[in-house]
């Protein structure tokens, strides 16, 4: 979960823009091939946010809590009703003092010993109550299958993937899995792993990983196709972009990432 308290921020997934600012929060329940870009920030106005990760034992025993309370209304929906792992919330009271309370917590070590825990937890809680509630449940619920196979997809890039085999560790039919796969995250799984090898591959490039071995380590074997479907997706040659990455301006680096001209320009973020 992402909330900002000062800018703007953008994160482009399957083509989608979700645009999260002071009145809205970004949650993404699952690693997805998502794109990003900051509008406009300078020294005098920085974005500022809290990133707070989900896939926590904290996240599950609460859900496990809420769940066990039996809110009727609130109770897990479907799988016919999945939807993409990425959601932009609206900020509501409830939430923004739920965040102001944890975040009290920084500047008072034994409080946030004695009281971290119970707060984050309430956060939590006011996250799943909230408009990203449903999609935090069905993860957790209906797409927990997809979910467990996006994180062997995240930890396993370098090692042949195979439609069938992730079917199988899914427990579903091929069809059925290709059908939920997408309804989850908005890709077929074969695109899927496509973009979350090049967005990793990008990533490693731009840390000054060389392009051959940023190549080989997200499972590519042809160095041609890489190139080609690096450029496809990033608007420049792997090696182009570390040129720029490691030589560059960080805007001239975020104006080579992805096909838009928007200001700005995107880069890909780690897989969320």
């Amino acid at each position: 979960m992402c909330c900002i308290v000062q800018g703007e921020k953008r994160a482009y997934l399957g083509g989608v823009a979700h645009t999260y600012d002071p009145d809205h929060y970004l949650c993404a329940t699952m690693a997805l091939p998502v794109e990003a870009e900051v509008p406009v920030a300078t020294p005098h106005e920085p974005v500022l946010g809290l990133l707070l990760g989900l896939d926590t034992r904290a996240m599950t025993e609460t859900l496990i809590a809420y769940e066990a309370a039996a809110r009727p209304s609130h109770r897990t929906t479907s799988t016919k009703e999945l939807t993409p792992g990425l959601t932009v919330a609206q900020v509501d009271g409830r939430f923004v003092e739920a965040v102001g309370r944890l975040l009290e917590l920084l500047d008072d070590p034994v409080a946030a010993r004695v009281l971290a825990d119970s707060r984050l937890r309430e956060l939590l809680f006011t996250l799943i109550e909230g408009e990203a509630g449903p999609l935090v449940r069905r993860t957790l619920g209906g797409a927990h299958e997809v979910s467990q196979v996006v994180t062997y997809l995240r930890e396993n890039l370098s090692e042949p993937l195979t439609v069938d085999d992730l079917a199988r560790r899914a427990g579903m039919s091929r069809a059925v899995f290709h059908r939920r796969f997408k309804a989850v995250t908005s890709f077929s799984p074969l695109q899927f792993i496509k973009a979350l090898r090049l967005n990793h591959a990008a990533m490693q490039i731009a840390g000054g990983e060389a392009v051959n071995r940023a190549a080989d380590a997200v499972g590519y074997a042809s160095a041609s196709q890489f190139s080609r479907e690096f450029r496809r997706q990033f608007g420049a040659s792997p090696r182009k972009w570390a040129s720029r990455s490691r030589g560059g301006s960080a805007q001239e680096l975020r104006a080579t990432a992805g096909r838009s001209t928007r200001r700005g320009g995107r880069e890909p973020l780690p897989a969320m």
